[in-house]
């Protein structure tokens, strides 16, 4: 990887979103590639893992996980805040404390003392800290909401609509 290079670990299905990327950013400066190619071209350097997305992830939190200690990895999360029950036979029994419930968001970083063996799921977030955590010791960063994950464009103009009203109220 050059300087100033973005890889762009994808699968089929976001092909397509890879190739609008490399158009807007220019092939000079970003490269599609499958997760074996991105693994086997890793060694001993450490990455930051950015979920697309998550395109509203803020560059102070992007610097924040990057700026990680150097031997643990670091993942942003997101607080629940929905309530989540427990339930058995269709029955409600209880309520989790959702305070000590995350949603991983992006980004990760990944040590570069993690080894080499095995690449982590690089296009699910929750599993790769999972494969972390087996490896090293992982840091939580709180995200701010806009940094969550969406499925659509509406998704995102909501968010930008809420960021919108967000500074205009302060």
């Amino acid at each position: 990887m050059s300087d100033g290079e973005v890889l762009g670990v994808v699968d089929e299905a976001s092909r397509a979103a890879a190739s609008d990327v490399a158009h807007t950013l220019g092939p000079d400066r970003f490269r599609p590639v499958s997760a074996a190619q991105w693994w086997a071209g890793r060694a001993a350097r450490a990455d930051l893992v950015h979920d697309a997305l998550c395109p509203l992830a803020p560059a102070e939190l992007l610097r924040d996980v990057a700026a990680g200690p150097p031997q643990r990895a670091v993942a942003a999360y997101r607080p629940v805040t929905d309530t989540v029950k427990t339930a058995r036979d269709d029955r409600i029994e209880g309520t989790i404390d959702r305070d000590r419930l995350g949603i991983v968001v992006a980004p990760v970083l990944i040590p570069r003392e993690v080894g080499t063996d095995e690449p982590p799921p690089p296009l699910d977030l929750a599993r790769m800290v999972d494969w972390l955590r087996a490896r090293t010791t992982v840091d939580l960063v709180r995200s701010p909401s806009l940094a969550r994950r969406v499925h659509d464009l509406g998704s995102v103009a909501l968010l930008e609509c809420v960021d919108e009203m967000t500074r205009r109220v302060r």
